[in-house]
């Protein structure tokens, strides 16, 4: 059975938003550049292929380097928890 990679674990692997990875996948597949191991189930979710995992890289750096696409870090959301002391007075 072939290994097949979700979305997330492709932006994962590839350091980019899985925005991104699913752009690559709807634009490939929309000009029939995936194998036919690369396949959608559900509504959007996409198991991909490991010889389509170049073709999806080498689609993200064309498309940075057109500056059709930028990649920002997403950005951290932090908790604050902050204790108050509580005062002995007598």
């Amino acid at each position: 059975m072939t290994t097949r990679f979700s979305l997330s674990e492709l932006a994962e692997m590839l350091h980019v938003p899985v925005g991104v990875v699913r752009r690559a996948v709807d634009d490939l597949d929309k000009e029939g550049q995936l194998t036919a191991e690369s396949f959608v189930y559900g509504d959007r979710n996409w198991r991909v292929a490991p010889s389509d995992t170049k073709r999806i890289a080498q689609w993200i750096d064309a498309k940075k380097a057109a500056g059709d696409i930028t990649l920002t870090a997403e950005k951290r959301r932090i908790k604050r928890k902050q204790i108050n002391p509580v005062t002995d007075e007598p």
